[in-house]
């Protein structure tokens, strides 16, 4: 009973977790650089980086200010055929999609607060989902990165 135990044990620690799995150090260097040449914007919070099979989904939590506009940009390797990006409210409802055939996709919101620029709000909190959808992928797997960003005030 103690082996069997220890067996399953073992075989719980090899098991995939759930989500994107981790890249190792040289290809999330290679992706960053990838992202910094379709990088349009400032760069805010922290880039992600992972693999997905096809038909393998990555979400995180942004925490957006609600006063602000953000770009999210995603870029995957060579295998990836194709790769869609979702922004979602707290609430469920999906703020943008990118969901064109390729490996690159890029959202933009708009803020959900407006003031004018004297009593303009700072730090409404919007938590939004991000969601990785690895729609085609020629490999097992394809790395990923993605990173938001927003416009320079």
């Amino acid at each position: 009973m103690k082996i069997r135990t220890m067996l399953l044990a073992g075989l719980a620690l090899l098991a995939p977790a759930a989500g994107a799995a981790k890249l190792d150090t040289a290809a999330s260097k290679e992706i960053d650089k990838l992202l910094k040449l379709v990088l349009t914007q400032p760069a805010v919070g922290v880039t992600r980086f992972g693999e997905l099979p096809t038909g393998g989904v990555f979400r995180f939590v942004f925490q957006a200010d609600a006063t602000l506009e953000y770009y999210v940009n995603a870029i995957c390797d060579d295998d990836c055929e194709n790769m869609d990006l979702v922004a979602i409210e707290a609430d469920g409802t999906e703020i943008d999609i990118d969901d064109a055939d390729d490996n690159a996709p890029v959202l933009n919101w708009q803020a959900s607060v407006f003031k004018s620029i004297v009593d303009k709000p700072k730090g409404i909190p919007r938590p939004v989902t991000i969601e990785v959808r690895m729609k085609a992928c020629k490999a097992a797997v394809c790395a990923f990165g993605v990173v938001p960003s927003k416009p320079e005030e």
